[in-house]
């Protein structure tokens, strides 16, 4: 997955450690880097989950380390991919990721059906918002591919 930098580059997806107010350390958050000027940027798709996710450490006054991808289903998907998905391999990066997706949201669905059944509300309330987290990635990538 890569991204064209302000000065030229293409631009490398990677995962990296955020380091909240000192006291906190968010794990797994996906951004471009450029390695011609070392400019980097938090991937857009997932900026407004990880300002959420700082307002509410912010809030707790918690410390510790949290593991992004189990906040994100969009960057649990994206993990799972980068740690096992070698460059040389046939499908692209973006290819398995949108295929990954489709998946995911097949399982979150079922999974959906089974809380409801159980009447669990707590439950289907996380699922409904791990299903926005990852749907509006796949919606807004399959338009911007359409235009």
């Amino acid at each position: 997955m890569r991204k064209l930098c302000h000065c030229g580059q293409e631009m490398s997806l990677d995962f990296r450690v955020l380091i909240f107010e000192s006291v906190i350390e968010i794990d797994r958050v996906p951004i471009f880097e450029c390695e011609q000027c070392n400019h980097y940027e938090v991937l857009s798709a997932i900026k407004p989950d990880l300002l959420a996710l700082l307002g509410e450490v912010k809030a707790s006054r918690e410390q510790g380390l949290v593991l992004f991808n189990e906040v994100n289903e969009l960057v649990d998907v994206m993990y799972g991919i980068y740690r096992s998905w070698n460059d040389t391999g046939s499908p692209s990066f973006e290819a398995l990721l949108d295929q990954k997706c489709k998946e995911r949201i097949n399982l979150l669905l079922d999974v959906y059906g089974c809380a409801k059944e159980m009447q669990d509300r707590d439950w289907m309330d996380d699922i409904s918002k791990r299903l926005t987290q990852i749907s509006c990635f796949v919606n807004n990538s399959q338009f911007s591919r359409a235009n």
